[in-house]
């Protein structure tokens, strides 16, 4: 049918394929699949899935390296990441690359499922119903949506898609403070089921490309025990 969501999986073992297949395809799903990094990446925008599923350890590269190299192309499409890994410092690492979600071997298929289904919720909820103004002006900083481009004192900022809607949101809400939860139920949506503190990560990014100095933040500041407060830049206030 023309309205199946398609995946699509990138994994060298073809047991985990067959497997992965198997189920999303029971379930409704069109499913392409590849063995490398290399090929996944030079088909994705002809095969143009609604999700993207990536094994860590693959023949040619890693995980997160893919994820990198998607995310700096401006794809927002929505990533789950297969690892046999669990520590907090790899977990940390595909979620920095800019993963959406991770599953760690082994998993059950209900599992593996439950997420693949919340992955897609959240991407449909972050296209629909959106009614804010498209663009958005805080003195020197600029946010088209648009055109999907951020300025700051004239100068374009090479922002992630997540990166992007983060800043959207602080931009929507000046001066007000926002918990962590709240901007995780607006970004990556209230069923989101990774680590919380990928908003700190991406909000570590932004600061890197927008404070004077990183490490003493004046716009985007930590409120303490609530979340994250953007500043209006003294250039907005008359």
């Amino acid at each position: 049918m023309a309205d199946k969501q398609k995946v699509m999986l990138v994994d060298d073992d073809e047991t985990i394929i067959e497997t992965l297949e198997y189920n999303l395809k029971r379930n409704g799903f069109q499913v392409v699949s590849f063995n490398t990094g290399t090929d996944a990446l030079k088909k994705l925008d002809e095969a143009d899935p609604n999700l993207l599923i990536i094994d860590w350890m693959l023949p040619d590269m890693v995980g997160p390296e893919i994820v990198k190299l998607i995310r700096s192309r401006a794809y927002d499409i929505p990533i789950l990441m297969l690892t046999g890994r669990s520590s907090p410092n790899d977990v940390a690492t595909g979620l920095d690359s800019g993963a959406d979600d991770y599953l760690s071997k082994p998993f059950s298929t209900t599992v593996f499922m439950a997420r693949v289904n919340a992955l897609l919720r959240r991407a449909k909820k972050g296209t629909a119903g959106k009614t804010k103004a498209a663009k958005i002006q805080l003195g020197p900083l600029i946010l088209d949506e648009d055109a999907r481009l951020v300025t700051w004192h004239a100068n374009r900022l090479d922002l992630s898609p997540k990166e992007f809607s983060l800043l959207k949101v602080l931009m929507e809400n000046p001066n007000k403070a926002l918990s962590t939860e709240a901007l995780l139920n607006q970004v990556w949506g209230s069923d989101f089921s990774g680590d919380t503190k990928t908003v700190a990560v991406h909000v570590r990014w932004l600061r890197q490309k927008l404070e004077e100095d990183p490490k003493n933040p004046k716009l985007i500041e930590t409120v303490h025990r609530s979340g994250y407060r953007l500043n209006t830049p003294v250039e907005a206030i008359s």
